[in-house]
């Protein structure tokens, strides 16, 4: 009898989306973003219009059903024609991965994508959904919004497999050796997030020199390795909030934070509420 099959490992099991915004843009006339550093991977599409996108210096003409990737790290400017002024839709999001590396990384993406007028419709469906669930405040949109990102990341990446090369432009490159040592050191601090960690530790893990390292790190996810931490310790802080009944005090020391006064003082400089305010601000659905 003939040896079953091995099937090959998936690497979007562990995966889990964060969006951190998704909107719809009537850019008025004067519109145009001076180049910035991006901060989280997204979805660029134009909508309506005609203007120009530039990815790392590199500057793309952009016209209705262009959809562009953006990847963190990377700098981007934007502007249009005035005469003809562009409608985007537009979503930010982070990757969490809680084993192995970031398998968007692994993928060779186009910077540029035409859709033909075929796939538009059903794209910016998809797309007006996502944002509408978005902006919902309801317990049940946050979680829609977040299988709507995956679904419209995976529709976009299946469009960049399926279309002709005369769709394409630019190309981001596959960096799995990079993504994989920054994966490590997220899923490091995860594992360690109410110890004490310093920028020597974190690089440790990585194999790499400090400053080699907090390089590599801003490239890939668009903040430097102790800003990302602190942020991540709010955000593991906002979900222990929300998800039970532990004190304050005890929330601070499971993210990291030895002192409770720092902690609150951290908590509210991040989300503009202390975490008590924070804790009372969330509704349940169970309790009315």
């Amino acid at each position: 009898m003939p040896a079953k099959p091995v099937a090959a490992p998936d690497p979007w099991e562990t995966v889990s989306i964060e969006l951190r915004f998704a909107d719809l843009f009537p850019c008025p006339p004067a519109w145009k973003i001076d180049t910035e550093v991006v901060e989280r991977d997204g979805l660029f599409y134009i909508w309506k219009g005609c203007g120009w996108v530039e990815h790392d210096g590199r500057r793309l003409d952009a016209q209705a059903g262009d959809l562009f990737f953006t990847r963190a790290g990377m700098r981007v400017a934007a502007g249009h024609d005035p005469q003809r002024p562009v409608t985007v839709l537009s979503t930010g999001f982070m990757l969490r991965v809680r084993a192995g590396a970031d398998p968007l990384r692994r993928i060779a993406l186009p910077q540029r994508l035409r859709l033909p007028p075929a796939a538009r419709r059903g794209f910016v469906t998809r797309f007006t959904e996502l944002v509408g669930e978005f902006h919902d405040p309801s317990a049940a949109a946050r979680l829609g919004a977040r299988g709507l990102a995956l679904r419209l990341l995976a529709e976009a990446l299946r469009l960049a497999e399926d279309l002709p090369a005369d769709c394409k432009a630019g190309t981001f490159a596959a960096r799995p050796g990079e993504a994989a040592r920054v994966t490590a050191v997220l899923e490091w601090i995860d594992k360690r997030i109410a110890e004490p960690l310093e920028l020597a530790q974190l690089a440790k893990v990585a194999h790499l020199s400090s400053v080699y390292f907090a390089t590599l790190f801003r490239k890939e996810t668009g903040q430097s390795p102790m800003a990302y931490l602190r942020d991540r310790r709010i955000e593991l802080a906002r979900s222990m909030l929300a998800a039970g009944d532990a004190s304050v005090e005890e929330v601070a020391r499971a993210v990291g934070f030895a002192d409770p006064f720092h902690f609150s003082r951290a908590f509210r400089r991040k989300t503009g509420m202390s975490p008590s305010a924070y804790r009372a601000s969330l509704k349940s659905p169970f309790q009315r």
